[in-house]
């Protein structure tokens, strides 16, 4: 694979990222954006068949398997510190609902969580809001179709989270599980502008972590020792074709912050725009 080509592919995986993480924090405009970069990646995967990434050191690596083991890397960390912190928690793990072949296709920062909670936390199901009935297939005209999506299992798509992951679909949720958790983590953030609907949120009280989602208002639920942690994209982030570090806190570090109840006031004064203010 050319230069030319490593770079369109980091600039589209990093589009995707973003995109997804906009989409996730209320913006409609990112699901879109991740379309599009997805459409670009497989674009140039198909231009370049059979050809892999070359890193820096020598090793082999694809740029879109090194953005999913870094992915990965933060599931694990954030899982880690749970363990640690929490040793017997039984959790209940959100993830957002999925259509066609990605439904089959592994979710790597909830891997990652599963093997950073090791045998110190139970994970009592992984489970996924459910759409309104009156949204599903609303949003599948607005897919381009399979063939300029280069493959298969692209023909629908789901309505954007900002649309209907509201306080009462995440209180439904948690009903179906109430007396069986005392952890939740989700990998969709919480609901926007909807949180204080949250009755069941409010009154089971459970400890809260966010392995995926805007946490850009929630300093004070971090102050409060509402959130217990999350993980969140570090301004600093450097993206690159080199070949992930092994070691876990290089890796985690070159992409991620870790905010705990312990560190967010520093977090918040070192990095100014992570946080409403």
């Amino acid at each position: 694979m050319s230069m030319l080509s490593i770079g369109v592919m980091v600039v589209a995986v990093i589009g995707m990222l973003v995109g997804l993480s906009k989409q996730k924090a209320g913006a409609a405009w990112g699901k879109p954006v991740a379309i599009a970069c997805i459409i670009v990646a497989l674009g140039v995967a198909l231009l370049n068949i059979g050809q892999t990434v070359t890193g820096n050191d020598g090793n082999t690596a694809g740029v879109v398997k090194a953005e999913m083991y870094y992915q990965k890397v933060g599931g694990k960390k954030l899982g880690m510190y749970l363990a640690e912190k929490f040793p017997g928690s039984k959790v209940l793990v959100i993830t957002e609902p999925t259509m066609g072949a990605a439904a089959s296709t592994p979710n790597n920062t909830i891997e990652g969580l599963k093997e950073g909670f090791g045998t110190s936390i139970t994970v009592v199901d992984v489970v996924s809001p459910d759409i309104p009935k009156e949204l599903k297939g609303k949003f599948s005209a607005e897919m381009p179709p399979a063939e300029m999506a280069g493959g298969e299992g692209m023909e629908e798509m789901l309505p954007p989270l900002e649309y209907w992951f509201t306080g009462p679909v995440l209180d439904k949720l948690l009903g179906k599980y109430e007396g069986k958790f005392d952890m939740v983590v989700t990998t969709i953030g919480l609901p926007q502008n909807g949180l204080k609907n949250c009755k069941k949120l409010w009154k089971v009280k459970p400890k809260v972590a966010i392995a995926n989602g805007s946490i850009y208002e929630y300093k004070g639920l971090f102050l409060q020792k509402y959130i217990a942690a999350a993980v969140t994209y570090n301004p600093g982030a450097k993206y690159d074709d080199d070949t992930p570090p092994k070691d876990l806190d290089a890796a985690f570090d070159k992409r991620f912050l870790l905010v705990t109840m312990e560190n967010v006031n520093d977090i918040a004064a070192k990095h100014g725009d992570i946080f409403k203010k």
